[in-house]
């Protein structure tokens, strides 16, 4: 009697929510996960709408919605800080909310929408040290970032990235002069306890729902091994992982939106279809891969500290997906897209300075990214729509599968 007569996306669970969601409810009832390939803390964090409202499609994908809204005013915020006005900030957000990635990833019980959060958040804080030197700054960045390794490894290359804009602020603040060796060796051990012995805290103790499985304490050295062998088996897993999926893709294929996910599709026996699927919006994507070279270029001839500042943190998350062979989708490039919001809110703002109009640019952007998602809407959320009019609409390369 609990058995749907139909499986659809609306009673049941999709993609990488079969394990995800499974995890977090048996974390809330004391079993321990069958899927283990990922850090707990994410799955923690889908847990908690588990717990509110019950282990429902609304239940496991409470939290990540909850996190993709709460993405708008951090972005807001870090754009306010890196561009100040107004004018600049409401684009970047405006953008941001009618990305295809931020929408559809959010919507979904997987862990990646709470890694790139905490993604925006760490390197909001670090920006917020290398411009007033605050060492509050700076612990908060290293707390996020332990945060975030506990709830995806892909923050760890953000943290690489971290340790870059760190290396260059120091370098920069000991020929200025303003930074002594006592100085920089004090620093040195502020980030060992921020950005090492905290995290590695946070990740330890984020194991307790597998310790509480097994009934064992997080201060026994049955719990020590228990989460180091899970590094092991973490690490042996992804590295080599051998599959095929009709919908993986390339890291170069993300760059130039060629190869979309497709989460869902169903065809109705009307002519009409319900789909979604995770890419970028087009104009945020090949709009922000120019205004990446427009960085570049304000980088390195013109040593832009805010240019490089974003360029670091979207190459930090792109780079590392070079080097991988194992098969990979289009959602890994989610974590840069918000680079590249920020990337064309560098450009706008960037156009204050000779280009009277630039205002009209700004709305302008914003404007046509809400009406492409708009355009979309029905391919991202599931809407029914009819076929034949859908893919001729929507499918702008021939291998967008809409």
């Amino acid at each position: 009697s609990l058995c749907p007569d139909r499986q659809t996306y609306m009673n049941s669970t999709y993609f990488d929510e079969i394990y995800h969601a499974r995890t977090a409810w048996e974390n809330l009832n004391g079993v321990y996960p069958y899927e283990i390939t990922h850090p707990p803390l994410g799955k923690i964090i889908i847990s908690i709408g588990i717990a509110l409202f019950g282990m429902t499609p609304f239940g496991w994908r409470f939290s990540g919605t909850l996190f993709g809204v709460l993405m708008l005013p951090v972005i807001y915020i870090f754009a306010k800080r890196l561009f100040g006005g107004k004018a600049v900030p409401t684009a970047c957000t405006l953008v941001l909310a009618s990305d295809f990635m931020h929408f559809v990833q959010t919507r979904i019980a997987t862990i990646d929408t709470y890694a790139v959060f905490f993604i925006l958040l760490m390197y909001l804080f670090m920006y917020g040290f290398i411009t007033t030197g605050s060492r509050r700054e700076l612990a908060l960045s290293g707390i996020f970032f332990g945060i975030g390794a506990a709830s995806k490894w892909t923050c760890i290359y953000a943290g690489a990235g971290l340790a870059v804009i760190w290396l260059i602020y120091v370098i920069r603040e000991a020929r200025a002069q303003r930074l002594d060796m006592k100085g920089f060796w004090k620093l040195c051990g502020f980030c060992v306890i921020f950005f090492v012995l905290i995290p590695c805290l946070i990740y330890y103790f984020a194991y307790i729902p597998y310790g509480t499985a097994r009934s064992i304490s997080p201060f026994s050295a049955e719990y020590l091994r228990m989460v180091l062998d899970n590094q092991s088996y973490m690490f042996n897993y992804h590295s080599g992982i051998v599959a095929e999926h009709p919908y993986s893709s390339r890291w170069y294929q993300w760059v130039l939106e060629i190869r979309p996910i497709l989460y869902y599709l169903d065809y109705g026996t009307d002519g009409t279809r319900q789909s979604f699927g995770a890419f970028v919006n087009p104009i945020l994507c090949w709009a922000g891969l120019i205004a990446l070279f427009v960085l570049g270029y304000e980088a390195v001839a013109k040593r832009d500290r805010r240019a490089a500042f974003i360029l670091i943190g979207y190459l930090a998350q792109l780079l590392p997906w070079v080097f991988i062979t194992r098969i990979t989708f289009e959602y890994h490039y989610f974590a840069c897209t918000v680079f590249l919001v920020l990337a064309l809110g560098y450009v706008i703002a960037l156009m204050r300075q000779w280009n009277p109009r630039w205002r009209v640019y700004a709305v302008g952007m914003a404007v046509l990214c809400v009406a492409v998602f708009i355009m979309f809407y029905p391919a991202l959320s599931g809407m029914r729509a009819d076929n034949a009019a859908a893919s001729r609409l929507l499918r702008w390369l021939p291998t967008w599968p809409f």
